[in-house]
């Protein structure tokens, strides 16, 4: 597997395809699996050349004890658009890998195109969120691990859920395959190497991507919302405030549209990345 080594941190990737750039930058705690997963790699790169990597501490990427605020994470970016020659790039990015896209676009312009955000999150709109916790997506992860000892407290805390992973007993993880199968113990799985760093609590930190720098995103933006999000404050902010954005959901999903609405999420990133691309006549509708 291809490891590049970006100021001294150790990134994995994947690309394939040629044509205009495109990078995939997945959500907190996944990895670039998803996007192989779903085949979204394979149907770009018939126009784009596409790339794709795993935010440090994530996938096959080193982990380092912090540098995992939105900040830090793009200039990952940036360090491996200069390492592997990229071109102005078109972002994907899944909720947490939105921010880090978002970011990137202000402080790297001349590395950024356009970006399409799924289902993202910014902490720097907190103001207009509820609380994360009351998300389904954490209600139900902390439900599902409560039925397996497991207590993750009533707030959003990626750290005790990393400590907790780390020290799953054998009896834990095999109530967990039992109750959420076996693809859930694979994601958890991973997460125990991130107990004792920042990365779950640098994660939702605004990092300087205030309200007021996310409003002066000047390059084409689209937010692909899932049709049961939590975030439908966000989805309005943006749509209010971007110079150059458009709006679109993605039936069926509620923050996980990747794996959730495959077909759709694929098709929708689709449409939107060739017309900004001007490759619009190519596209499929149906």
């Amino acid at each position: 597997m291809p490891r590049i080594d970006v100021d001294g941190v150790k990134l994995h990737y994947q690309q394939t395809g040629e044509g205009p750039d495109v990078v995939l930058i997945h959500a907190f705690t996944s990895n670039l699996a998803v996007w192989m997963m779903i085949g979204i790699m394979d149907e770009l790169a018939k126009d784009f050349r596409v790339t794709s990597y795993d935010l440090r501490g994530h996938g096959l990427s080193e982990v380092t004890p912090n540098g995992y605020t939105s900040a830090e994470m793009a200039r990952d970016f940036a360090r491996l658009h200069d390492a592997l020659e990229l071109d102005s790039a078109f972002v994907v990015g899944h909720s947490y890998g939105g921010v880090i896209g978002t970011h990137a676009a202000l402080e790297y312009p001349e590395k950024v195109s356009g970006i399409i955000l799924a289902d993202t999150y910014f902490p720097g709109l907190e103001h207009i969120e509820p609380n994360v916790a009351d998300t389904v997506i954490w209600r139900e992860l902390s439900n599902d691990l409560g039925k397996s000892g497991i207590d993750l407290g009533e707030q959003v805390d990626f750290g005790r859920l990393f400590e907790a992973v780390k020290n799953l007993t054998p009896e834990q993880t095999e109530a967990i395959r039992e109750s959420l199968g076996p693809a859930s113990v694979r994601w958890l799985a991973p997460l125990g190497k991130l107990a004792g760093t920042t990365a779950g609590t640098e994660m939702f930190e605004e990092a300087g991507l205030t309200a007021e720098r996310i409003q002066s995103v000047s390059v084409p933006v689209v937010g692909l919302y899932d049709e049961q999000t939590t975030f439908g404050a966000t989805c309005k902010y943006l749509e209010d405030h971007l110079a150059d954005v458009r709006i679109d959901v993605v039936p069926g999903a509620r923050h996980l549209a990747p794996l959730q609405s495959p077909v759709e999420f694929t098709r929708l990133v689709k449409t939107h990345l060739y017309r900004m691309a001007g490759l619009e006549s190519t596209v499929e509708t149906s």
